[in-house]
């Protein structure tokens, strides 16, 4: 007999202990919280799964409908031989689709995979893909192209005349265009009313149109260019000074046309800038804001130019013009932005296209005799 025995004790096993009511309970609750959530995560899943699904789904049936594409003209070249997949490839390239895969199965299913047509073709992004698939079996239309070259400093005149003469589209239709057609870009919207108000927004670069082309799609191909142009940077750095988009480019179409060289930008900008800023000279006193009032390039301004009254006339109304008086090129936009820090508050640019920068009027008075040039601030001529 052992010791525990011999002392009374006896040895048990231990016997599980029956759970109380309230411990079942919380037990039953623990387990139906946990159910309830991997319940309510995969009601969630498929709910998110839908939503992005249908999401996707609308964004295939825009592409395959073309709901809400605007409209351009683009050219597809379709080598002989080439599969539905190669066909798809070259209009997803080209813009005037998003989904290769849909198109293929629209062609496939609509029995048209085999019967395209090689050739150079001039499609539509406002086309749907029966539309694509319908043209692409007709023989390969032609229209012959033209190149524009837009300078830096044209003015919006200027480059309705030279597509007009290009042959790209009427001027008739470019002025009805600009006047009336709702282009959707955000720094077109809040404008003061003004004549021209796509001045300075045609941005100068060398283009490809084809001949005969629709008005808006011509002018779309320029705004799109300005939208690219203008980046997040430049737009971060008018906010950064307190400009608009609109004021830049105002401003920039200034300096375009005062600006003799790439490497005086900036330092005619600070003049611009210094008067903007100023008490003293609130005046611009540009003499390229008359001459487009004048719609002249005179060498001269007289005392009677100066006084025509307009709201682009800087020689009468204190700060910028109400809208740009050109077309900046890229360099005169960042000039605008980055001015140079300088105490100048005139310039001239003399005969040898060299500018003449002065702090005081009487330097300034000295500067104009010896330049006779009206290309600078306040140089006029009896």
């Amino acid at each position: 007999m052992s010791q525990q025995e011999k002392n009374g004790d006896t040895m048990q096993f231990d016997k599980p202990k029956r759970a109380s009511g309230a411990e079942k309970a919380r037990r039953a609750k623990k387990r139906k919280q946990q159910l309830f959530n991997r319940t309510f995560l995969y009601a969630m899943m498929v709910i998110v799964a839908s939503l992005l699904l249908a999401v996707y789904a609308l964004h295939v049936a825009n592409d395959a409908l073309a709901l809400m594409k605007p409209s351009s003209d683009l050219s597809v070249r379709i080598e002989k031989g080439s599969t539905v997949g190669q066909i798809a490839r070259e209009l997803k390239d080209a813009g005037l689709i998003e989904y290769r895969w849909a198109f293929v199965l629209f062609a496939k299913v609509t029995g048209n995979a085999d019967s395209f047509q090689y050739g150079t073709y001039v499609l539509n992004t406002d086309m749907d893909y029966l539309e694509l698939v319908t043209n692409l079996q007709k023989t390969a239309s032609f229209r012959a192209t033209v190149t524009v070259m837009i300078p830096e400093g044209a003015e919006l005149r200027e480059i309705i005349a030279t597509l007009d003469e290009k042959n790209v589209c009427s001027a008739e239709e470019l002025w009805d265009a600009v006047e009336n057609h709702p282009f959707d870009y955000d720094f077109l919207q809040n404008l003061p009313e003004r004549e021209n108000r796509l001045e300075g927004y045609l941005f100068p670069d060398t283009y490809e149109f084809f001949e005969q082309s629709d008005a808006v799609t011509v002018l779309t191909k320029f705004l799109d260019n300005f939208e690219v142009k203008f980046s997040q940077e430049l737009r971060d750095r008018a906010e950064e000074i307190g400009m608009s988009i609109d004021e830049v480019v105002t401003l920039a179409s200034i300096i375009e046309r005062e600006a003799a060289s790439d490497e005086d930008r900036a330092t005619v900008s600070s003049v611009f800038h210094n008067r903007l800023n100023s008490t003293q000279y609130p005046l611009l006193q540009s003499c390229a804001t008359v001459q487009y009032v004048l719609q002249e390039r005179k060498s001269v301004l007289t005392y009677d130019d100066i006084k025509i009254d307009s709201p682009y006339n800087t020689y009468l109304y204190e700060g910028l013009p109400i809208g740009p008086i050109a077309s900046p090129g890229l360099a005169s936009i960042k000039a605008a932005l980055y001015p140079e820090t300088t105490d100048y508050y005139f310039f001239v640019v003399s005969a040898d296209g060299t500018h003449i920068f002065s702090k005081t009027l009487a330097e300034h008075n000295a500067a104009v005799k010896q330049a006779n040039s009206s290309r600078g601030t306040g140089a006029v001529s009896g």
